[in-house]
């Protein structure tokens, strides 16, 4: 007998009374359960009943009580989530609808659904998802007590989702209570809701509104932590048995599988290519084995053969080093992990003891090599940091993943504030007012009213989904709506609604109502004004505000018409690199993407630079080399381009001595401060390197 982990039969009220928003929120929903279970591969089995069709096609009808149970409609045979599934749920739930039909009918029918599931398959659980709007509608609740004991008897978990569900403090139980949202209620309406009620208590079900739903259908807890036993090694002779065991993780549930095509298609390799639009066809004998990096081909080598060395699992000691020496931005990876001794270890929880009390007191981190496994052997760079200690709990280390520098530009933030400057009481104030006003959480005063999320937080972070598998499945549904839309007008109108970019999450609107007041506040006393403060400048300020004038001025022109060059030019090349960088480059968000941008302008920058100097046959246009030289030097002072410009520019040194263009260097590079760029010239050892650099010094001719 197969065993399969889950069983999902979801009801969902489709009778034209019921709430619009529920109807299509609870499609929605279903709809992000086949998706996550088709991706995730998990064999688990869906099914589907409607409340309020028009016609009636159930098993407890058919087999059971004939000619009972009336409009409701169950989905073919229970089956693992498929996308032709998903297909036919849209159609499904587009049945003839009448406003006939019990939510305690429905509910039975769902039960005979999973009995029925479960003679021919074995699952792990089995759940009821009961999608209902209790409005001012008769039921009848005669068999209600028999109903609810035979759920319980069965112990199937049943969730009851609601739009009119929130959540108060229960101070006695300290655990939120389930309520209906206030209003205007018809006799029906608060009957059916009392009755949903005692299902808590009677079955142990669960009443969630749809933000709730979201957390209790899609996270599956775990409850055996995950170890990882392994020793850290200090030196020759410290060995302590360690176990990590992870705090937080970053994994995806999606389940990829590599195709290289369909069944029926053919694959073959193509010898024959283009080159400069002739065709070449190479014989057998010319080719070499080999792979593709990009677009580049790289030979086979022998060697990739040979078995990579090796190195032993665990945690090596590298060095000690000071807590605040390691910036925050150096600290990643896609996971943190808690370090304390293996259990029953006693000596080395002695020594892991006196290892976390000396680095605590003398504020140290510990860098360490990390290498998971023999057969996850790629060796990582983490620190180590100390735990505080508590005299009931057992010493311990936080691992977090470290970054090579190589991997981070550098960045330069501006200073926020001067020594000198002093905030007033009311700015203070204000500044405060907006950190309370953006607090998450429910304060006392909030708290006793009823809200919509069932802990006292308006944005519970673990309840957001995972962008990479929300993007991938919705994806994928548009590919398959997409196929189905050439035949069905139904999937054709879908694809007009399909937005590929949601919204995962928003600042609660409670919040957002706080804050904008408060911001409105800090604005008022912190009005952004000009520094009249005169401070002596450094070399790289005066070449920025000697240029800020000008280009202010020239922006002003530019700004209203629509920029008509695509490349600096040997006529105006300050100008033009002025603009590029000013509309093409500026104006791009993505700090990667405007970087990568500002380096095309600024080769050439530097080809038109040298082309004016070393190329051309007329007389040299000094006013013209200037300008184009200082607005390239200043946009490499903004862009944090140093050494870009530092390379380049000894280059031309180098050039202007071989094609004796001393008087350039004299009256240009020299006279306007032209040289090496330097975060600040203040220190000495920056205005040594600058006084040399501008020496043509007797060795720079050789």
């Amino acid at each position: 007998m197969a065993a399969n982990k889950e069983f999902v039969v979801a009801v969902l009220d489709i009778r034209p009374s019921a709430n619009e928003d529920l109807k299509m929120k609870s499609v929605k929903l279903v709809a992000e359960l086949l998706k996550d279970k088709i991706c995730g591969g998990r064999q688990d089995f869906v099914s589907f009943v409607l409340l309020g069709t028009e016609k009636t096609s159930n098993d407890v009808n058919e087999h059971v009580f004939p000619d009972s149970y009336n409009n409701i409609t169950q989905y073919e045979n229970p089956q693992c989530p498929t996308w032709h599934m998903l297909l036919n749920f849209y159609k499904f739930v587009n049945e003839e609808a009448c406003d006939e039909g019990e939510w305690l009918e429905a509910l039975v029918v769902a039960m005979e659904v999973i009995k029925r599931g479960e003679e021919c398959f074995k699952f792990q659980r089995s759940r009821i998802l009961f999608f209902y709007d209790f409005n001012n509608v008769r039921n009848s609740y005669d068999m209600f007590d028999v109903i609810v004991q035979n759920v319980a008897k069965t112990e199937v978990e049943l969730v009851v989702i609601s739009q009119n569900i929130q959540y108060v403090d229960n101070p006695i139980s300290d655990l939120p209570k389930v309520v209906f949202r206030e209003g205007n209620k018809g006799k029906h309406q608060l009957k059916s809701e009392d009755f949903a009620l005692q299902l808590i208590t009677n079955c142990s079900a669960k009443l969630y509104n749809f933000e709730e739903a979201k957390r209790c259908i899609f996270k599956i807890i775990n409850k055996r932590p995950w170890v990882w036993n392994s020793n850290l090694t200090i030196g020759s002779e410290i060995n302590i048995r360690i176990s990590g065991v992870i705090y937080m993780k970053d994994e995806s549930n999606v389940k990829l599988k590599k195709c290289w095509c369909e069944n029926q298609d053919l694959v073959q390799r193509e010898i024959k290519y283009f080159l400069r639009g002739s065709e070449i066809d190479p014989s057998e004998t010319d080719l070499i084995e080999g792979y593709m990096l990009g677009s580049t081909p790289i030979p086979y080598d022998e060697s990739l053969k040979n078995v990579k060395e090796r190195y032993e699992p665990g945690l090596k000691f590298v060095g000690f080093m000071k807590r605040n020496s390691i910036p925050e931005e150096y600290f990643c990876g896609d996971s943190l992990y808690w370090i304390v001794h293996q259990k029953g270890m006693n000596v080395s929880a002695q020594k892991l003891d006196a290892l976390v009390r000396a680095m605590t007191n003398t504020n140290m981190a510990m860098l360490c090599c990390k290498v998971f496994s023999a057969k996850f052997n790629n060796p990582k760079m983490v620190v180590l940091l100390p735990n505080q200690l508590h005299p009931d709990s057992p010493a311990s280390l936080t691992m977090v993943e470290i970054a090579y520098h190589s991997q981070y530009h550098y960045f330069q933030f501006p200073r926020l504030r001067t020594p000198k400057t002093d905030c007033s009481k009311d700015q203070i104030d204000a500044i405060d007012d907006l950190i309370d006003s953006m607090d998450l959480s429910i304060n006392q005063k909030e708290s006793d009213a009823a809200r919509d999320t069932y802990l006292p937080d308006l944005l519970p972070f673990e309840s957001l989904p995972h962008i990479y598998e929300q993007n991938l499945m919705d994806v994928l549904e548009t590919k398959i709506i997409l196929n189905a839309s050439e035949d069905d007008e139904q999937f054709a109108d879908m694809l007009d609604g399909k937005n590929f970019v949601e919204i995962f999450w928003k600042v609660p609107e409670l919040r957002e109502k706080h804050a904008k007041r408060a911001a409105k506040v800090i604005k008022s006393l912190f009005p952004l004004e000009e520094n009249k403060v005169v401070e002596k400048p450094s070399d790289a300020s005066k070449v920025k505000s000697e240029y800020s004038d000008s280009t202010t001025k020239s922006s002003s022109t530019t700004n209203d018409s629509a920029l008509s060059i695509e490349r600096v030019s040997v006529e105006t090349p300050a100008d033009d690199f002025r603009q590029l960088v000013q509309h093409n480059v500026l104006t791009i968000a993505n700090r990667t993407e405007r970087d990568a941008k500002f380096q095309i302008y600024a080769e050439q920058m530097r080809n038109v630079i040298s082309e004016l100097l070393f190329e051309s046959k007329e007389s040299l246009n000094y006013k013209k080399l200037e300008e184009a030289l200082s607005i390239y030097r200043k946009q490499c002072y903004d862009f944090s381009s140093f050494n870009d410009y530092n390379k380049w520019i000894k280059e031309v040194k180098r050039r202007v001595i071989q094609n004796q263009r001393q008087h350039f260097w004299v009256n240009v590079v020299v006279e306007k401060d032209l040289g090496l760029c330097f975060v600040s010239t203040e220190s000495s050892e920056t205005k040594q390197a600058l006084s040399s650099f501008y020496e043509l010094a007797s060795e720079d001719m050789e």
